[in-house]
């Protein structure tokens, strides 16, 4: 699933094609997308590694500058976006944007307490269903400053932990409790 990400990313575009990693030296093991079910599992996770490349480091990619890399990440959103649109789930789009636009204001502005990463797993979760009203109010509370709700709403555990500690390790953020 990374390895065909990289692939068209690099079919696009000779820029993308340099940045690309050699494939051995890719981290090729997906992270959020699976937890989101098979509809949605490549377009989860060519907007994760946008994320990584706007804000971390990629899993596939290696941009030469920021420059690139915000592009580049722009790219992998927009190609991410354009799968989930394609199974015709207009509140996984909808849910995505949101996750993005909130994770990157997280980042924007210093938190480093590993909420975002409670944010894609909760997302993801969503997406696989049940779909409840609980993601979106947390989501309002994070927005205002609390975590509480969305801390309180991922539910923990053996796979959660190893997300997010994986999470923590590919953006430098902490595991928050």
């Amino acid at each position: 699933m990374i390895g065909a990400l990289a692939d068209r990313a690099a079919a696009a575009s000779e820029v993308w094609a340099r940045a690309a990693l050699p494939p051995g030296a890719r981290d090729e093991e997906p992270l959020f997308g699976p937890v989101a079910g098979p509809r949605f599992a490549s377009g989860v996770e060519a907007i994760y590694e946008g994320f990584l490349v706007h804000h971390a480091r990629g899993r596939v990619f290696a941009p030469p500058s920021r420059q690139h890399g915000l592009l580049l990440g722009d790219y992998l959103y927009a190609s991410g976006l354009v799968e989930i649109c394609q199974a015709g789930d207009v509140e996984a789009v909808a849910a995505l944007a949101d996750l993005v636009s909130l994770a990157a204001h997280l980042r924007a502005e210093g938190h480093r307490e590993g909420d975002d990463g409670l944010l894609w797993l909760a997302t993801v979760r969503h997406l696989a269903g049940p779909r409840d009203g609980r993601l979106p109010a947390a989501r309002d509370a994070l927005r205002a400053g609390d975590p509480a709700p969305l801390r309180g709403l991922v539910e923990r555990g053996e796979q959660a932990d190893r997300l997010l500690g994986r999470h923590a390790a590919l953006t430098g953020a902490e595991v928050a409790a």
